[in-house]
C-alpha cells in the first residue's frame, strides 16, 4: 500500500509527502492509503464514503484502458440517443 494526497473534490493530486504535507497543513487536501501500482489516472476519493476508488478494479492498466474506452463508448452512444430523442421531441411540437 502506498500513501496518497487527493483534493478536497477527490481528484488526485499528488504522491509526494512534503507537498501532500503542506496541502493538508493549508486544508486543500485528504491522504489516503491506496494500492500498490495502481496509475493515478484510476484513483479518485470518494469523499461521502471516506474511501478511495480504483477505476476497473481487479483488472491490470491494459484491461482498466480497455474498459475506459468501452465505457467512453457507452456514454457516446447514450448522447447520441438522448440527443436524438430531444430532437424528435421538438420537431414533434
Amino acid at each position: 500500500m502506498a500513501i496518497y494526497y487527493f483534493t478536497n473534490a477527490g481528484e488526485p493530486c499528488t504522491p509526494f509527502e512534503v507537498t501532500g504535507e503542506d496541502l493538508m497543513k493549508k486544508g486543500m487536501a485528504i491522504k489516503a492509503t491506496v494500492p500498490d501500482g495502481i496509475e493515478s489516472w484510476r484513483l479518485s476519493y470518494d469523499t461521502a464514503a471516506k474511501a478511495v476508488v480504483v477505476y476497473a478494479e481487479g483488472k491490470d492498466e491494459a484491461g482498466a484502458v480497455a474498459q475506459q474506452a468501452t465505457d467512453a463508448a457507452a456514454e457516446a452512444t447514450a448522447g447520441k440517443e438522448k440527443s436524438d430523442a430531444a430532437t424528435i421531441a421538438s420537431e414533434a411540437e
